[in-house]
Parts: structure tokens; C-alpha cells; sequence
């Protein structure tokens, strides 16, 4: 083999060798960059134990909401059977508080200020629909609290012909918070205080004993009537409708700026039609608002307060005080009449007394006439001349405060 041969055969052997060594050794794979994966947030589920409360634009549900303490939304099928009672007709719970809202926002500002949780605001809703005049049937309970004529006075209530303070939302308000109080001192449970008020305290001292160790369930499992276990049931359903209202399809009403209510006292004897007059609303709203005084007047026996929408309230004070009392008020006697119209008549208002002045010449002074005009009334008229309007009721021979546009009266002195 020549020199030549040898040397091609030898390359070849090579090449061959470095081919398969090649082939034999593996790339190294490269290292796979790990994905970073971003968890998207987590649409939030309607709590089923109800522990957020409503938006502050939801006012004042959210204000209610917030002293809440009895949060047992699920936990009992007596409380999730009653809140499906009450919003059976969403619609028709919805038009229920918007017509009570400004008694509720009343109350729930005086329970707050005596710091009684925030379910007690609709225990009215629970006892009476909100209805102050809720009459007493039989010498039962009464007013949009349903109190007993007897645990009214034990509470510092007045009840009698002429007034009765269950029906009054200021004092029996002020009365039910009383109780409320000497209740949970007592019991120091909000729930048992519910039960008490509803059963009595009595009642639920005695079940205590029976069952000391009943009050770890959400409905506490007392011996007592199945009425008073529903009374609480239906008390923390409608918690749970505030607290969850969408859960319940229910709108909450928003209020409106005529449904602040304010306080304002007025003189004794204060003619209730008057009243309204000066303070420019229907007398029916008044009413409405003040039904546990049942006469035409305010009793020297009755705690002289009224409530009425903010704006008469200060519209009442301004007239009130441009003493334009002897105009709603008569003297501080004895009233024989318990309403307008049992037939017994009211006594005539006395005329008030006049400024000693030197009569001239024997002359009386000359008399005026003055006619009406749209929008006055005869307490308007009475100040235009500055005379009382018992003396132009008396000039005129008029039996009631209405006037007419046109009509022509008498104005002496």
C-alpha cells in the first residue's frame, strides 16, 4: 500500500471517529424559565352570617347595623323562617319602612344615645308595624311599643282620659328605653332582655332556673311560650334583612329631608289645631305624630311635648316666640272633655287681661272691619292688629278658627 493510500485512509478513519463522537455526546437542554402565575382577585360572596354593613349612603341602616349584637343570621331555622316571612313581598317590606322611616330614625338616635344595641330599633317594627296609635283593645297594650297600661306607669307613663303616654313616641320611647336598660342589668344578655320584654321578667328568671345552661344556642332554649321564641326570632330577622338586605332582594329606603323629626315644648293648654296652624302643616299630621293626646288640647297633666317634622318644629318655636301663646293656649283648668266630641262642652276661653287705660269720654273705640284674604288665618289676623284670637272669635261671633278668603270680620279697638 503506498505512502498515499495510507495517509487518505487514515483521514477518513478520523473524520469517522469524530462523527460518531459527535453524535454520542448530547446538547445540554436549556433550563425552562418557570411561568409566574398572577392569582386574579377573588370576587367576594355575600356573607352568610351578615357582618357587613350597609354603604354609609345607606343611612341610617348603616348606623343601626353598626351596633348590632345579635348576628345569628343562619344559625336557627325559626330566624331564617321569619325573615323569609317578612320579605315574602320585598315591595310590599320596602313601602313598610319608608313609611315608618322617620319614626325609625327618631328612635334609633335615642337608643343610641343610651346605648342600647342597634336590633332594638325595630322591636316597634315587631310590636306595632311603627304605628303610635296602635289602640289598646280591652285595657291590652298599646302605642307602636304595646305597653301594658301597668308597666306604662310603673315606667313613669301617664295614662288617663285626657292623655295616654303609651301612644306618645317621645315619652314612651323615653319609657321603653327605661326598661330596656333595667332589663339587660337584670339579665345581661340582649337576647333574654327581648324575651323578658315580650314575656315578661319574671317569666324568663323562672325558665333561667329550669335550664340555666339554655343559652348557648342562637334562640336561647328556654321553657317559655313559643310565642316569646318567635318574638326573638322575628327581632334578629329583621336585623338580618338590614344587615343583608340584597340577600332578601330588598331596597332599604334612603330618607328624605322632611323625615327628621324634632322635639319642641309647648304651653299648657296648647290647642293641638292651633299648634299645626302656627306651625304650618294639616293638623292631621300632627296628630299623626302626637296621638296620645286625645283632646283638643294639651293637658297641664301631660308632659307638653310634641314631635314634628324639623322644619315646623322650628317654624312652631319662631311663632311661639313672638308670644303668640295666649293664641294656642287657654288658663290651666280642669278639662271636662276627654275628646271634641262626647257631647260635653269645653269651658270658654276668658279673654285676656288689658292694660288699665283712661277710657275717653265714655266713647268706645271705633271698630274696624278687615277682610280676608288668601292664606291668613286668624291667628295671623290677631297679630296684624294686635289683639288676641279669643276676642276676635268673640267680635265675630265665630265657633271655630277657620276663616274664608273674603270673608269680612271685626276688629274692635
Amino acid at each position: 500500500m503506498s505512502p498515499r493510500s495510507t495517509r487518505t485512509r487514515l483521514g477518513l478513519a478520523l473524520a469517522a471517529c469524530a462523527v460518531l463522537a459527535a453524535c454520542a455526546t448530547q446538547p445540554p437542554r436549556r433550563q425552562a424559565t418557570p411561568a409566574i402565575v398572577t392569582p386574579l382577585p377573588a370576587i367576594p360572596v355575600p356573607p352568610t352570617t351578615g357582618t357587613t354593613p350597609p354603604a354609609p349612603a345607606d343611612q341610617p341602616w348603616a348606623g343601626i347595623v353598626a351596633s348590632d349584637v345579635m348576628q345569628d343570621c343562619v344559625d336557627s331555622p325559626l330566624i331564617r323562617a321569619n325573615a323569609a316571612m317578612y320579605t315574602r313581598s320585598p315591595k310590599h317590606f320596602e313601602r313598610l319602612l319608608k313609611r315608618s322611616l322617620p319614626l325609625i330614625i327618631y328612635v334609633h338616635e335615642q337608643l343610641q344615645a343610651a346605648g342600647i344595641p342597634g336590633e332594638f330599633t325595630m322591636l316597634p317594627m315587631l310590636e306595632s308595624s311603627y304605628n303610635p296609635a296602635e289602640p289598646s283593645h280591652r285595657g291590652d297594650a298599646s302605642g307602636m311599643w304595646q305597653m301594658m297600661p301597668r308597666t306604662a306607669r310603673l315606667h313613669g307613663l301617664v295614662v288617663n282620659r285626657h292623655y295616654d303616654g303609651r301612644r306618645d313616641p317621645v315619652a314612651s320611647t323615653q319609657a321603653a328605653i327605661k326598661m330596656l336598660k333595667a332589663l339587660e342589668q337584670r339579665f345581661g344578655d340582649w337576647r333574654l332582655v327581648d324575651m323578658a320584654y315580650n314575656a315578661g321578667p319574671y317569666a324568663v328568671l323562672g325558665a333561667l332556673r329550669e335550664s340555666p345552661d339554655a343559652t348557648s344556642t342562637p334562640i336561647p332554649n328556654l321553657p317559655v311560650s313559643h310565642v316569646t321564641h318567635t318574638h326573638l326570632a322575628r327581632l334578629m330577622a329583621l336585623g338580618c334583612i338590614l344587615r343583608q338586605p340584597q340577600r332578601y332582594h330588598v331596597k332599604l329606603p334612603r330618607p328624605a329631608a322632611n323625615d327628621e323629626l324634632a322635639e319642641i315644648e309647648v304651653p299648657v293648654g296648647t290647642r293641638l289645631a292651633s299648634a299645626a296652624e302656627m306651625a304650618e302643616i294639616p293638623e292631621i299630621t300632627l296628630r299623626a305624630l302626637n296621638p296620645g293626646y286625645v283632646g283638643p288640647r294639651v293637658p297641664a297633666d301631660s308632659p307638653r311635648t310634641l314631635l314634628l317634622p324639623a322644619r315646623a318644629a322650628q317654624v312652631l318655636a319662631a311663632a311661639l316666640a313672638v308670644d303668640a301663646s295666649e293664641s294656642v293656649a287657654q288658663v290651666d283648668t280642669p278639662e271636662p272633655a276627654a275628646g271634641p266630641d262626647n257631647g260635653v262642652p269645653l269651658p270658654r276661653e276668658p279673654a285676656p287681661p288689658r292694660d288699665p287705660a283712661p277710657a275717653v269720654a265714655g266713647k268706645a273705640p271705633p271698630a274696624r272691619q278687615h277682610r280676608v284674604r288668601q292664606g291668613e288665618t286668624l291667628w295671623s289676623i290677631a297679630r296684624r292688629y294686635h289683639v288676641s284670637v279669643s276676642d276676635l272669635k268673640r267680635w265675630n261671633h265665630l265657633d271655630d278658627d277657620v276663616v274664608h278668603p273674603g270673608q269680612a270680620l271685626r276688629v274692635n279697638g
